[in-house]
């Protein structure tokens, strides 16, 4: 979806300027580095070009390379000879790079600026979405935020949490337990946001509460759901990359880091379905039980292989959650499958 709003903005940019229409066409197609490729031989001849770097800075913001993208970008809105709309788009761009890549303030300035300049009304429309997609626009600017070392925390309202010091406290330690497994570099804080009501969360985000988008590190949560879920999501993935994701694996590895004290083995026993149950089963068709199996019975399936064979086992489970690649990560997993199985009937 993100790629293909950047297709449709992009050639409204392009219009400015038809000697450049194939890199558009190469745009178009998703050949991003091709794009480069090319438009980098032309700067080589053109290096004001504020076109040419507005192309190459677009080409690696939509393959998440920010930091890249953002020199090229900033020559696009300090050439001499621009047109008003490349200067707005290197702005709207830039600001999304900013953002991303963990500066904050720099990120809004740039799209205000963006915005402010009205200089088409798709660049417009761009800047004021980024801010939407961030939490950024005028419906969070009165919550109250506070913030820790690797969080940002944005509070609907402070006085339904009974202590506001300790419950910060509690989700920046559980940061820093769940990264110790992990050692990811974030490149940003996540940005926290705590809901008192969730039928205005549903109305407002268009989905239940709680859920982590890990591109954008941001958590939506009520107010008293565990605290390290969803920091886990968003911790595994950054440090992971998951090729191969399944319910079973990527929901209970965060089940297990979730900073619960509950017994994870005694969780999945009590919804151990009547009749017969079949491990496998759950992993390859979870919809063939009740809806959230997966989450307690992964949990324990996650703790039971860690006090098998250790971490460094999971961390490669966890870059492709598949039983094949189970299968070659524990030699005796299919005996591993039947002692968690009966441990659960214990």
């Amino acid at each position: 979806m993100k790629q293909i709003l950047i297709v449709l903005l992009l050639v409204s940019s392009f219009a400015v300027s038809a000697q450049h229409k194939d890199l558009n066409k190469l745009f178009s197609k998703g050949k991003f580095e091709k794009v480069i490729e090319q438009a980098v031989v032309r700067l080589e001849k053109s290096p004001d070009d504020a076109i040419l770097n507005m192309i190459i800075g677009r080409a690696h913001a939509s393959m998440n390379r920010y930091q890249t993208a953002i020199p090229f970008l900033q020559k696009g809105v300090e050439a001499e000879e621009q047109d008003s709309a490349v200067k707005a788009w290197c702005l709207a761009e830039m600001g999304n790079a900013y953002y991303y890549t963990g500066q904050r303030e720099k990120g809004l300035a740039y799209l205000k600026k963006a915005i402010e300049m009205q200089a088409t009304r798709s660049c417009s429309r761009f800047a004021q979405n980024c801010l939407k997609r961030f939490q950024e626009n005028k419906y969070f600017q009165k919550w109250k935020v506070r913030e820790t070392e690797h969080l940002r925390f944005h509070f609907q309202d402070e006085s339904v949490v009974d202590n506001v010091e300790k419950y910060i406290a509690q989700h920046e330690k559980a940061y820093q337990v769940i990264n110790q497994f992990f050692k990811a570099e974030l490149g940003k804080k996540i940005d926290f946001f705590v809901w008192k009501d969730r039928e205005e969360a549903y109305d407002v985000l268009g989905r239940p509460l709680g859920f982590a988008n890990s591109e954008r590190k941001i958590i939506n949560v009520w107010y008293k759901q565990t605290r390290g879920y969803e920091i886990c999501h968003i911790i595994c993935d950054v440090a992971i990359q998951p090729k191969k994701k399944s319910l079973l694996i990527n929901e209970g590895v965060c089940v297990y880091l979730d900073q619960t004290i509950h017994n994870k083995m005694d969780a999945a026993r009590q919804v151990l379905p009547k009749g017969e149950f079949h491990l496998l089963e759950l992993w390859e068709s979870p919809t063939h039980y009740e809806r959230d199996l997966s989450y307690p019975m992964g949990g324990a399936f996650i703790d039971f292989l860690i006090n098998k064979a250790g971490r460094g086992k999971i961390i490669l489970l966890l870059k492709d959650q598949t039983i094949e690649n189970a299968e070659k990560i524990y030699p005796d997993f299919k005996n591993l499958v039947k002692v968690f199985e009966a441990m659960l009937e214990g």
